[in-house]
């Protein structure tokens, strides 16, 4: 799995974003809003910074976060 990452990074298939204050600080008050443990609050904050709408995960409590769209992949 870890050659697989690191692979599809080093051909751009896989972005990485930077997180930065903005991000945090939003992390915070998205944890709050959408009772979000703060990992996936900080996960949420970097979508909505990034402008991504989506989110493939089948962690239900991503459908709090009014703003994603959870789409359960299968």
């Amino acid at each position: 799995m870890r050659g697989f990452l690191i692979e599809s990074i080093e051909q751009d298939i896989i972005e990485l974003l930077e997180v930065n204050e903005d991000i945090l600080r939003d992390s915070v008050k998205v944890s709050f809003t959408y009772r979000l443990l703060p990992n996936d609050a900080l996960i949420a904050a970097t979508c909505k910074y990034y402008g991504i709408r989506k989110i493939a995960t089948f962690d239900e409590d991503f459908d709090r976060a009014r703003f994603l769209e959870r789409v359960n992949v299968r």
